[in-house]
């Protein structure tokens, strides 16, 4: 897991930030226009690591490594699982 470390570096990063994001209204709760750029970025983010991820797993499987490819694979769930939930929050917090 070590190829991952950087990008759980990235990932406790942008949850830190997105984790300070203040409503822009407080009675409604919106998100400020910046918030919401950062958590849609983010979102991009996971979704895109999760391709290279797969990427990654297929090759892997291909060159008969199933277990580290089982373990890849496994990570590219994850990051597609905080693509979606950076969307849905995106969905509800930042739509007007």
């Amino acid at each position: 897991m070590n190829k991952f470390t950087p990008i759980f570096g990235l990932l406790i990063l942008f949850l830190s930030i997105s984790g300070c994001a203040k409503p822009e209204q407080a009675d409604i709760g919106f998100w400020k226009s910046e918030d919401c750029k950062k958590v849609s970025e983010a979102a991009g983010f996971f979704l895109y690591t999760s391709g290279e991820l797969l990427k990654t797993a297929d090759k892997e499987r291909q060159a008969g490594s199933e277990k580290k490819s089982e373990k890849t694979y496994a990570a590219a769930m994850f990051f597609s699982e905080l693509s979606e939930n950076s969307a849905k929050n995106f969905e509800a917090f930042c739509k007007k």
